[in-house]
């Protein structure tokens, strides 16, 4: 979908680099310090480029060359089957010989598979390779964390239909940080990580230097994680869930904003004004960088990523997601509250809003987020 990009590197710098990472990596530990002397380190560059040098090279010898051949067997099955139960008739046969290989998508980021067909046997297949195991490759599935929209079979030893399921009963399949509707195949981000510590944990409060001026840049980063191409394009996603995934962008945000400044007011307590300031200038941010990630997903292929929708919506979307957030902390925001309703009262598309934004800002698709402590 996105177009790649290359660089020229000397052959030197590279070797520079990995002798860096595998020979030069050193831990603290309390107040002491280690040489790293054995293994890759945990969650370097390194260490995912090789895992995915390895796992491709696994994909190309073992993975696609099987489900090529399951592939291969299940059309002739099929083709035998329809010639037996047709009529004798040229036609018919001719009919019956118009059968395509079936078609399938596999994505893998790093050591994480995404295996998508409409032949149920083809992903059956798939599941049991990977279940069983590649011993060639000492690639083993994690029993615990597989993820499947369809009955894979008792006789595989594991329970059916293992997927998210939300309020309103639509089934969801977990992958690499993404919700992905099993049924439109739309696509939202999965927030499920953020539910197991309160929200401060994951965030670093700088108290030095201009705290105002570091809490103005915070906010805009905690928009750019959610933000990709793929939660915004119309060839993936309904109106109606485009707007839903900048929503949440923006719970999630007005949530974090809300830590920042609890964690912040113990050395400083900025006026509303300027909090109201940051707020409105990370709404008019957020439209810019999803057009700036849009345009940047243009390349020399066929496809190009769809973006309908107007600043306004944005901007309209952001004030809603911040007063239902900080309305939850009102003693602690009680002038910056009224603040945001003056601007929200006065914006154009409040009592006029479409069903598109009106499913955005419903609770109820957003429930997992709501569970989140902050």
């Amino acid at each position: 979908m996105f177009q790649g990009c290359s660089r020229l590197v000397k052959k030197e710098d590279i070797c520079f680099n990995l002798k860096e990472h595998l020979k030069q990596n050193v831990v603290q530990f309390d107040k002491n310090f280690y040489l790293q002397i054995k293994g890759i380190p945990q969650g370097s560059v390194l260490s995912s480029l090789l895992c995915s040098l390895y796992y491709g090279h696994m994909e190309r010898n073992l993975i696609i060359p099987l489900l090529e051949r399951v592939s291969k067997d299940i059309t002739e099955d099929l083709l035998t089957q329809q010639i037996s139960s047709s009529a004798s008739t040229m036609q018919n046969l001719r009919d019956v010989a118009v059968i395509a290989p079936l078609r399938y998508l596999l994505l893998r980021f790093i050591d994480d598979f995404l295996f998508i067909s409409m032949s149920k046997a083809l992903a059956a297949a798939f599941f049991s390779m990977l279940k069983g195991g590649i011993p060639d490759y000492n690639c083993y599935m994690n029993h615990e964390k597989f993820c499947s929209n369809f009955d894979i079979g008792h006789q595989l030893g594991h329970p059916s239909n293992r997927v998210c399921v939300s309020e309103k009963g639509i089934p969801y399949i977990c992958w690499s940080g993404l919700l992905i509707n099993s049924c439109t195949l739309e696509v939202q981000a999965d927030y499920s990580r953020y539910l197991i510590n309160h929200l401060r944990s994951a965030l670093t409060v700088r108290w030095q230097d201009r705290p105002g001026h570091n809490l103005k840049r915070k906010v805009c980063d905690f928009l750019r994680p959610k933000c990709h191409t793929i939660f915004f394009d119309s060839n993936i996603n309904s109106a109606a869930v485009v707007r839903l995934n900048i929503y949440q962008a923006f719970l999630l945000c007005a949530m974090k904003f809300h830590c920042y400044v609890s964690e912040l007011s113990y050395i400083c307590k900025l006026r509303a004004q300027f909090y109201l300031k940051i707020i409105m200038r990370s709404l008019r941010y957020m439209y810019r960088l999803i057009r700036r990630r849009m345009h940047s997903s243009y390349g020399g292929h066929n496809f190009r990523p769809i973006l309908n929708l107007q600043d306004q919506e944005v901007k309209w979307l952001g004030l809603h997601a911040y007063i239902q957030v900080l309305k939850m902390k009102q003693s602690r925001h009680k002038v910056l509250l009224s603040l945001l309703n003056s601007k929200y009262c006065a914006h154009k598309l409040t009592g006029n809003t479409s069903s598109d934004l009106n499913y955005a800002i419903e609770r109820s698709n957003s429930s997992s987020l709501w569970r989140i402590k902050y």
